[in-house]
């Protein structure tokens, strides 16, 4: 799959779009962890925007800002 990036919508999601698979929702925490110092709390995340890519990166913008 071929995804331009600059043109995601807000309400893009990983899963239901084929990108990722649910081990892939494991895969990639870790690297958004390394990236930008920050640990995620799922907790705090609903579960169907950690495979979205609006409400993950504002929570990760959110959350890096804080360290």
């Amino acid at each position: 799959m071929q995804l331009n990036f600059a043109e995601l919508p807000d309400d893009f999601d990983f899963l239901l779009s084929g990108v990722i698979d649910s081990f892939g929702i494991l895969e990639m925490i870790s690297p958004i962890e390394d990236e930008f110092q920050i640990q995620l709390d799922l907790a705090l995340l609903d579960a169907e925007d950690i495979t979205r890519i609006g409400p993950l990166a504002r929570y990760i913008a959110e959350n890096a800002n804080r360290r």
